[in-house]
């Protein structure tokens, strides 16, 4: 049996550095990054525009699912399909087809689960304290402590309710990933380190 292509998937909590942190190990490894890229990707399939899809994962699934009963109901179509679902088939098609074209690390979108059957999936975690989330968020994007909170809050949310409802794992659990990892007492440097640590003893790397 062929050996199944190695995937890297990161999760991560609003402010906690995930993102930054999945690319440098991205960068140390010399494979591909996807983001953002995703979600150009997903508007390229389903040919909707850009922001409709990143609204659309940061949508709570009960509004989600409201949204998606309201299309049906009212006849809101996109090539014969409810736009709701339309977005999400796509963005399983941008995951797939990036993990297709080999070993890379892949941000958030269930992609740990979406490929865990027919990918070598290594899947983290990225966390941190609220204080800390907070404080790096009101610093990252000039607002207050309170509105950094308030929007930590929607953000992390989103992302909960996005990944419970496509995936049979619960976002933010640790037994959900093979690692998670607090940035409270370490820089994403160290994280990085240790996240390709962990990949060296799996014996992903060499």
């Amino acid at each position: 049996m062929a050996e199944k292509t190695r995937i890297i998937t990161v999760g991560r909590r609003f402010g906690s550095g995930g993102r930054l942190i999945a690319k440098a190990v991205a960068e140390r490894l010399g494979i591909p990054f996807y983001d953002k890229e995703l979600i150009t990707a997903a508007a390229k399939e389903s040919g909707l525009c850009d922001s409709f899809i990143e609204e659309f994962e940061q949508t709570p699934a009960q509004s989600m699912l409201f949204s998606l009963v309201m299309n049906m109901k009212n006849g809101m179509a996109y090539n014969d399909k409810p736009v709701m679902l339309l977005a999400y088939e796509a963005q399983i098609e941008a995951v797939c087809r990036a993990a297709s074209n080999g070993e890379c690390v892949i941000v958030g979108r269930c992609a740990d689960y979406i490929l865990r059957e027919d990918y070598d999936v290594a899947s983290f975690f990225i966390t941190a304290s609220l204080d800390k989330r907070t404080q790096t968020v009101a610093d990252r994007e000039g607002m207050t402590l309170k509105d950094a909170a308030q929007k930590i809050a929607k953000m992390d949310k989103a992302r909960a309710s996005f990944h419970n409802y496509h995936a049979e794992t619960r976002w933010g659990a640790s037994d959900s990933y093979e690692m998670c990892i607090s940035t409270d007492k370490i820089s994403a440097d160290a994280a990085a380190d240790m996240m390709i640590r962990y990949l060296e003893l799996r014996g992903r790397i060499s």
